[in-house]
């Protein structure tokens, strides 16, 4: 069994704030000045497999509209990114506090945000975020969380993990996984949108949370030691064993 004991991050709406950046970018490119609760809720319809453009019918944009100035979205939502999004108090300090608990510990960022599929920008915007002291050991980026997982990790070292995330969708994924989810309610999601129940509404009580479940992988190999059985041999005296170089 792999000793790799991976913590799988969202990004948006978990380590980062990114209400600002879509209301900002929602009002300059379609002048609509959305409250916090519609984004919220865009979000959660966006984080749904194959809704992302469909979401959009159910709010007060025009389709067409949204379609011509995709490309301005797009470029809007980078340029937002880059200027004014920040890690949530605490963040950073508590990460650098988990990775300490266990040397086989490593944390894995995780997001479908399309700006960190591009490895220069990614760069540049963790360096902004974390300086020197960027915890993360790796960033998966893409369209689909699951996969990226499945096809970046052996199935005993994702046994071993945790997905630590504020959408229905993270826990979807989780579930997908056979991992705990940890659901933040800082983010986009409260406790009761968020089906799991591990719940946390204090980015410090991650640490005690990531305890446990290491007591929990513990015990379950202790448990996986005592069920090995050994066969007894019976030898008899007037055997003849031979030395054998290997």
């Amino acid at each position: 069994m792999s000793d790799s004991i991976p913590i799988f991050f969202d990004f948006g709406g978990t380590l980062v704030d990114t209400l600002e950046v879509t209301r900002q970018v929602f009002k300059e490119a379609l002048g609509k000045d959305f409250p916090s609760t519609k984004i919220k809720q865009m979000y959660k319809d966006a984080s749904r497999k194959g809704q992302s453009m469909s979401m959009f019918f159910k709010y007060p944009v025009n389709p067409i509209k949204l379609l011509i100035k995709k490309n301005k979205l797009a470029s809007l939502q980078k340029k937002k990114f880059m200027e004014i999004v920040e890690l949530y108090p605490e963040i950073q300090e508590t990460l650098l506090k988990i990775k300490e608990l266990d040397e086989n510990i490593s944390l894995i960022l995780v997001t479908q945000n399309p700006l960190m599929e591009d490895e220069t920008a990614a760069n540049i915007l963790m360096e902004k975020l974390f300086g020197e002291d960027n915890p993360f050991d790796q960033l998966l980026a893409g369209d689909d969380k699951f996969e990226l997982i499945v096809h970046n990790f052996d199935p005993d070292a994702i046994a071993r993990g945790i997905f630590v995330g504020d959408l229905p969708n993270d826990v979807y994924v989780s579930e997908m996984l056979k991992i705990p989810c940890y659901g933040v309610t800082w983010g986009y999601s409260d406790e009761g949108e968020l089906s799991t129940p591990f719940i946390v509404d204090e980015i410090s009580e991650l640490i005690e949370m990531v305890e446990d479940h290491l007591e929990d992988l513990k015990g379950e190999l202790s448990e996986e030691i005592e069920e090995i059985e050994f066969e007894e041999i019976e030898l008899d005296e007037t055997d003849d064993f031979e030395l054998v170089d290997e």
